[in-house]
């Protein structure tokens, strides 16, 4: 197949010239027989295989790189930016921290052996009445109507509370209790004297290890953007982290401003603003700062299942068919995927170069060795693309689309220092945020709230029941009693305002402070219609408990932006997940994942409704 280009500026015109087949039937061509060994060598010369070119073939590449460690606020030398990024504030259950107690028991327990104690004299009741004294769980009966009613739609969480009183120790209260530089003199009287003589040492140094494995496993957010200190913005229901590229005399800023959960990466991040170090970051980063790494490996070609064979004879893999990728005039990553895999696949090698997770690669060059000791210097084909929405490029940052102008970075590769292998739980929460054209607003409606263990359960069905402890006359399945049917009377009842179940939380448009135009979500509250008077109806999940205190006192609003709710709506998860750091420790945290929804929603909301 050959191309001839005719210009004539400013019309440029081309030529295709394609050749034609004779007959329609192409299974004897590809069938590709053969006669004698004469054939197979005509074959060989036809296809130009006995053509020699005044080409070496690649057999050392040396690269130059600046690697420059990138340093997340909050994240040590073991720990995953995923797991600082995502942490929250953990709310454990009362079976949860009876397991941790059960964990610092058995710490203590093998700690007094160890200390030369008699395993025969030894009986660990002794120090499991102290601690369940001392430290057992705080969970008292709720006195408050509401707060009794809701404790009776969890029938199972209260009869593990009652079966728990007494009997556990609560290993969240252990480790609150137990400061950093806890020593026997801080004990409290009763429980000093409570403990067996010449036992106070062991006990203490116990503690502090209990202490230090509970913060490592379970770590709280630092201060931060949030008020609890993590970096969930709840305005924008996204997470939003930054960390610097330090080296060369600069620190570059490398943002994610818009996580929404889950797996974090590259291109997870934006290129910030760039400034120059100070004398003293510069000493500071001097021992840790950008080095230079010079390496000369060996090339070797690039391999993928499905490639064309170099040489004639040679099959290629019959589970992949690269003929069949079917490609649209507008689908250029297929195109070039295609023309790829088609065209140039054996004109390609790769170079193997290991680089450190939490760090910056800037490519600074690459020479290549050949067979006649020829050396070649490789240049980027492109520029980085930055910005520029016309060109793109591979694994390259873009500059913030927000604030002021920056010059995209080099040829450079960032690996942000995140864990393998994370194990995601079971939802704890679920809230949906959609909108109800019909009454012209936003719900927030929770779908799984915490069952007070170690799960989760069916908010909507919490909200039934909630309603028939409430008001156990009421009926929940929506049919209206009418106590003169049959007697020929019809009675016509004036409704102010429909019922909503709990489980919706309404978010009303406020405009934004000093604009008369531009709106934000704020959440809203609605009064209850049965059970003690002048109750407000709280949401229960912490994702929309921001700014409400344990007694449901509001202590500061809440609100979302408007954007972040589209037509579709959106949902929230909240999940526990675990990993193991780079050291092996294991490491637990609380989490938020945020997808798209599945389209409006009805509330059935409804004011000055006449019904009979």
């Amino acid at each position: 197949m050959a191309f001839i280009s005719a210009t004539c500026e400013p019309l440029r015109i081309w030529s295709r010239l394609e050749p034609r087949a004779r007959e329609v039937d192409f299974a004897g061509t590809l069938a590709a027989k053969i006669a004698d060994p004469m054939f197979m060598l005509g074959r060989q010369w036809q296809f130009g295989e006995f053509a020699g070119t005044d080409a070496g073939s690649a057999i050392f590449a040396t690269l130059a790189r600046q690697i420059s460690p990138v340093v997340v606020p909050g994240a040590g030398p073991d720990d995953g930016v995923d797991s600082v990024t995502e942490g929250l504030p953990i709310s454990f259950p009362l079976i949860v921290r009876a397991r941790l107690g059960r964990t610092l028991l058995s710490r203590l327990d093998t700690a007094v052996i160890a200390s030369g104690v008699d395993p025969d004299d030894y009986d660990p009741r002794v120090y499991r009445e102290i601690f369940y004294r001392f430290f057992g769980p705080l969970d008292t009966e709720p006195v408050d109507p509401i707060a009794v009613a809701r404790d009776r739609t969890a029938q199972r969480a209260a009869r593990a509370r009652h079966a728990l009183r007494g009997r556990c120790v609560d290993g969240v209260r252990v480790y609150e209790f137990t400061p950093p530089d806890l020593t026997v003199a801080m004990f409290p009287a009763e429980f000093a004297a409570a403990l067996p003589s010449g036992q106070a040492d062991l006990v203490r140094d116990v503690l502090l290890a209990y202490r230090a494995w509970f913060a490592s496993t379970y770590p709280q957010p630092a201060p931060g953007i949030d008020p609890n200190g993590s970096h969930w913005e709840g305005d924008q229901l996204e997470y939003a982290v930054s960390g610097e590229a330090r080296g060369g005399g600069t620190r570059t800023e490398l943002s994610a401003a818009e996580h929404q959960g889950g797996h974090l990466d590259w291109y997870s991040f934006d290129q910030g603003a760039t400034r120059s170090e100070t004398a003293a970051e510069t000493a500071a980063d001097a021992a840790a700062g950008a080095t230079i790494d010079v390496r000369t490996v060996i090339p070797v070609p690039a391999e993928y299942p499905g490639m064309p064979k170099p040489r004639w004879w040679q099959f290629e893999d019959a589970a992949v068919d690269l003929g069949k990728l079917s490609a649209d005039a507008t689908d250029a990553a297929r195109i070039v995927v295609s023309e790829f895999a088609l065209l140039y696949s054996n004109d390609w090698f790769t170079i193997i170069g290991r680089q450190p997770v939490g760090s910056v690669a800037e490519l600074q060059g690459v020479i290549v060795t050949d067979t006649f000791g020829w050396r070649t210097l490789v240049k980027p084909t492109v520029e980085p693309a930055g910005s520029d929405w016309t060109r793109w490029d591979a694994f390259s940052l873009a500059p913030r689309p927000s604030g002021a102008a920056q010059a995209p970075l080099p040829q450079h590769l960032y690996l942000p220092q995140t864990l393998p292998q994370i194990s995601d739980g079971e939802p704890l929460e679920q809230v949906v945020l959609v909108r109800d054209e019909t009454a012209d607003m936003v719900w927030a409606i929770e779908q799984r709230i915490p069952d007070g263990l170690h799960g989760s359960r069916d908010a909507a069905e919490a909200s039934r029941r909630m309603r028939q402890q409430l008001d156990p006359n009421a009926d929940t399945t929506g049919t209206i009693t009418d106590p003169t049917e049959g007697t020929g009377v019809a009675r016509l009842r004036y409704i102010l305002q429909t019922e909503v179940a709990e489980n919706w939380i309404p978010f009303i448009p406020v405009h934004l402070p000093g604009q008369s135009r531009a709106i934000q979500l704020q959440r809203g509250t609605m009064r209850r219609t049965i059970g003690p008077d002048d109750t407000l109806i709280r949401p229960v999940t912490s994702i929309l408990r921001s700014g409400i205190d344990d007694e449901d006192n509001r202590l500061a609003p809440y609100y979302v932006h408007e954007e972040e709710v589209p037509r579709s709506g959106v949902q929230i998860r909240g999940l526990m997940r675990r990993a193991r750091r780079y050291d092996g420790t294991p490491v637990v945290w609380h989490a938020r994942r945020v997808t798209s929804g599945r389209g409006e929603a009805r509330s059935g909301l409804a004011f000055d409704r006449i019904v009979g």
